[in-house]
């Protein structure tokens, strides 16, 4: 699965075109101390105004990445879902959710927000999103042709096994 991204706003330069990303959209407050403002919007109904650092939009293959060290989970590649992962939000209870990929993401920047926010796509080029402006965000109907081994699962499990020792640890001694 990947990510197919469209920025908007009446004033900026790439409004309309469409960038795709494997991993993640990433939604910062750049250069500037204050936390980012945005308003979500999922399928065209208001969520939530978020103040954070930032916000990670991750595929399944993107959870292991950014948006697990951001404190979201890891997510196998073949469930269908994208990932919404806040970086240092100013509310302790906003916290990682995973929703279904057939949604629309809107993350916008609101009029009163104290300054831009910039957005890339899979760590690349850094694009400036003003008041006013915004990202739709929607799984692409163009997958990513993959070769997929025999053990499909197996494997998943044993590379977060071996790459991030997950769950590695110290066996308790008996009493």
């Amino acid at each position: 699965m990947r990510l197919v991204c469209e920025l908007y706003g009446s004033e900026h330069a790439q409004s309309g075109r469409e960038v795709h990303a494997l991993n993640e959209v990433v939604i910062d407050r750049g250069p500037s101390p204050f936390l980012t403002q945005m308003q979500l919007y999922v399928d065209d109904t208001f969520i939530t105004e978020i103040q954070a650092d930032g916000l990670i939009i991750a595929t399944p293959t993107g959870s292991t990445a950014y948006s697990l060290s951001a404190g979201g989970s890891m997510v196998h590649p073949t469930v269908s879902a994208i990932l919404l992962t806040p970086i240092c939000p100013h509310s302790l209870s906003f916290r990682p959710i995973i929703v279904p990929d057939s949604v629309s993401l809107r993350i916008e920047i609101p009029g009163n927000a104290r300054h831009s926010a910039w957005v890339s796509l899979d760590g690349r080029t850094r694009t400036e999103l003003t008041t006013g402006c915004g990202v739709r965000i929607q799984a692409s109907k163009y997958p990513v042709p993959a070769a997929i081994p025999s053990r499909e699962h197996d494997d998943w499990y044993d590379n977060i096994k071996m790459h991030l020792h997950w769950n590695d640890r110290e066996s308790q001694k008996p009493l």
